[in-house]
């Protein structure tokens, strides 16, 4: 206890110092053995996570306690503000990471001595011992007392356990938020999985990436209670307010309403009223914070995993970032490569092993593209690789015009309908409406480049819905 009570005191020092620092482990209250220092994170996480402020000075922990009598009688029996305050100044935030190892390390050799493991003789060897070495030396003495007794691999018979898997299956653990009037593609992907999962989604410049992700997550955050932090880096926030007030209009109100109206302004008197009344629907679900936004001054994958961090602490589960492209601080002149590596980067701190989150990032496909038809991987370009972490992978495109009904290369498209979806609808892309096309280039939940999808998709309204399947024919 006296060796882990060290670790604390400098934890909540710092904490209290340097209140960012909270976010970067997922530390409890149940992580503190001593009182005193239990009673103080108790107050810090409180005032970081549910009451959403900043700084922990002595005037916002003072208001904290005024209304919490009980922790305040506490707070001020074991020494009060002045107590973290004065031990801030021998501790340096840097440190902090290490101290949160430890803290873990000594959680652990705790454990091993409740449960009447040999330990107090080594406990001067274990501080200058990292918990790994201890757990391999443990681990060797257990192998060494075992060794002769079961030699045996742990294995499972295939034919069993598969009635309570069918019960887990059932529960549909394997679907996530379904992407908005993205019926088809919802159905192919299995909606956005938050769990641990990476989504991509590439286009030409200006081909619509992010007023896509805005319509494909949005709409279904609210409706399904779900909440998501935009991180952005080429707009700033209004972009994504003027996006929402678009897609208000045309899908709630169903008042045609174009962007230009937004970007010319001199709006006439109808106009206004209805983009009040946009905006008033919007603000009554302020209070539920079902969409945060984050703008960027410069782009930095580190800024991006502070963000997820912060906020995954606080019940976010869906992260999107709006575009991916190469950290400004990145060490290598190839830009490539620092894509590639920032995206490995992302993964390990989203993966199911560490925040388990999801994660729907956007990028820009290499320029050579806007000529090809079939869409592959080979398109995002020299950063290609950075779809090997994705669990699906989606690029998109508008129709070439020659790919309209009686056009030199008319798409086959057809739509299923009929019991069970058996019966194949064909249809053409008519001249007067407007389309996008998507590629699935990889899809781990699901079948792969298989087919395309087919959507009525207008941007300059954001009214959007899958409506069909083609096959575009191979680019050779």
């Amino acid at each position: 206890m006296e060796y882990k009570e060290g670790c604390e005191a400098n934890i909540v020092s710092i904490i209290y110092k340097d209140p960012e620092r909270f976010f970067d482990h997922n530390l409890e209250v149940d992580d503190f053995t001593n009182n005193i220092w239990k009673v103080f994170f108790a107050i810090a996480k409180d005032i970081l996570t549910v009451e959403n402020k900043n700084i922990l000075d002595d005037i916002t922990v003072g208001l904290y306690l005024e209304k919490h009598p009980k922790l305040k009688e506490k707070f001020i029996k074991y020494g009060g503000y002045d107590l973290v305050e004065n031990a801030g100044t021998y501790v340096r935030s840097e440190n902090y990471d290490g101290y949160v190892i430890d803290l873990h390390k000594w959680a652990a050799v705790i454990q091993l001595a409740k449960k009447g493991y040999p330990v107090n003789e080594r406990l001067s060897d274990f501080a200058d011992m990292t918990a790994d070495e201890i757990y391999k030396e443990m681990e060797a003495e257990l192998n060494h007392i075992f060794i002769n007794v079961d030699t045996q691999v742990k294995s499972y018979n295939a034919f069993d356990g598969l009635h309570s898997l069918v019960e887990k299956l059932d529960e549909g653990n394997g679907v996530g938020l379904p992407l908005h009037n993205a019926d088809l593609l919802s159905r192919e992907i299995g909606g956005l999985n938050f769990n641990g999962n990476i989504y991509g989604l590439g286009a030409t410049s200006g081909g619509g990436k992010s007023t896509m992700a805005i319509n494909y997550i949005f709409p279904s955050l609210y409706k399904n209670n779900e909440k998501a932090v935009f991180i952005i880096n080429e707009e700033d926030e209004t972009k994504i307010r003027k996006e929402m007030l678009i897609w208000v209009a045309n899908n709630v109100f169903k008042e045609e309403l174009h962007k230009y109206v937004l970007r010319d302004g001199n709006f006439d008197e109808p106009t206004k009223q209805l983009l009040h009344k946009c905006a008033d629907w919007l603000e009554d679900k302020k209070e539920n914070k079902y969409l945060t936004i984050i703008p960027l001054d410069r782009y930095s994958v580190k800024a991006v995993i502070k963000i997820i961090k912060k906020y995954n602490a606080l019940g976010v589960r869906l992260f999107v970032l709006d575009t991916l492209k190469e950290s400004y601080d990145s060490k290598t002149d190839d830009i490539f490569k620092s894509m590639m590596r920032d995206m490995v980067t992302l993964y390990d701190v989203v993966k199911p092993s560490a925040k388990n989150v999801g994660l729907f990032v956007t990028y820009q496909i290499s320029k050579g593209s806007y000529k090809s038809r079939h869409y592959t991987n080979g398109d995002i370009g020299q950063a290609k690789s950075i779809v090997d972490v994705f669990s699906v992978n989606l690029m998109m495109r508008h129709p070439f015009d020659d790919e309209f009904e009686d056009g030199k290369n008319e798409l086959s498209c057809y739509r299923l309908e009929g019991k069970n979806n058996r019966s194949k609808i064909p249809f053409k892309l008519k001249r007067d409406k407007k389309y996008l096309i998507t590629f699935i280039t990889k899809n781990r939940f699901g079948a792969t480049d298989t087919f395309q999808i087919v959507s009525e998709c207008d941007l300059s309204t954001n009214i959007y819905k899958d409506i069909g399947f083609t096959n575009v024919p191979q680019d050779f």
